[in-house]
């Protein structure tokens, strides 16, 4: 437990603090990420008996990446709009490749390769790319982190205390519906309290609790499609980076899924 804690804090402020710093920081950390989120998923399918394009796979997932954070770097390092159209194209070239270097290669599955090639820059690269694209409202994107970690704990804290059935036995054993309800109570409760904190700057009180809403449904939908996948390889954890916690995938299985479905939320939202 002290390990795990200590491990987390780390984590927490790390990735907190790349909120406050300037955009470069945020980038390379969220790239870091990206790529060992991906690097886990290819190892993970491997140990299945595929074949997935290791190398092409993760160039194209920093590449995503980087396209979302590009306008962002702009004053920083000087780029270009040759830079930004020459990511592109080299991005739209290796994808391009991923299914012509199977062609030459002798596997028995070779579509299941390519589909394993490409799964990790939907899953993984994309919402990073999308936090990359949302930078200007960052406050937004942290604000989804936090109310997705506070979901977690809240959730993990109340059935530890009070559960007793089961919610998705079948793939998460440990997840109850008691400890769902009390973290979903205690995480709405919590996303009110942003709408008087200045640095969210945003009063509004519906909209933080659809945040919250959005954080609970579909950061535990994530959580328990990470755990269907990692089942189906009969892997524990996606990786070994964070002591007591696991790998990226499993720290950041809630905020990949969500993440999507915010950007949507927060496009809505600013039409009104």
């Amino acid at each position: 437990m002290i390990v795990r804690s200590a491990s987390g804090a780390v984590f927490v402020a790390l990735v907190v603090s790349s909120f406050f710093l300037p955009v470069i920081f945020q980038y390379v950390l969220f790239l870091f990420f990206t790529l060992v989120g991906t690097w886990e998923y290819l190892s993970i399918v491997e140990k299945g008996g595929n074949r997935p394009q290791k190398c092409l796979s993760m160039t194209a997932a920093a590449l995503i990446i980087s396209i979302g954070y590009l306008e962002h770097l702009y004053g920083i390092i000087n780029i270009s709009w040759i830079i930004f159209v020459v990511t592109f194209v080299l991005l739209v070239f290796i994808l391009v490749l991923i299914p012509i270097f199977e062609l030459f290669r002798k596997h028995e599955s070779p579509f299941t390769n390519i589909a394993h090639s490409y799964m990790p820059l939907v899953w993984v690269a994309f919402p990073f790319f999308l936090a990359g694209i949302l930078y200007v409202e960052k406050t937004n994107v942290l604000a989804l982190l936090i109310l997705i970690w506070a979901s977690d704990t809240f959730a993990y804290c109340g059935g530890s205390l009070l559960g007793k059935h089961k919610l998705f036995e079948r793939i998460s054993p440990k997840k109850t519906w008691e400890g769902s309800i009390i973290g979903a109570v205690l995480t709405i409760s919590l996303a009110v309290v942003f709408a008087y904190i200045p640095y969210f700057n945003n009063p509004n009180i519906p909209f933080w609790i659809g945040l919250a809403i959005i954080a609970i449904v579909f950061g535990t939908l994530g959580d328990l499609i990470e755990s269907m996948f990692k089942r189906s390889y009969q892997v524990k954890d996606s990786g070994k980076i964070m002591p007591g916690h696991g790998g990226i995938l499993d720290r950041f299985d809630s905020f990949i899924f969500a993440m999507p479905i915010a950007i949507l939320y927060f496009f809505f939202s600013n039409l009104q």
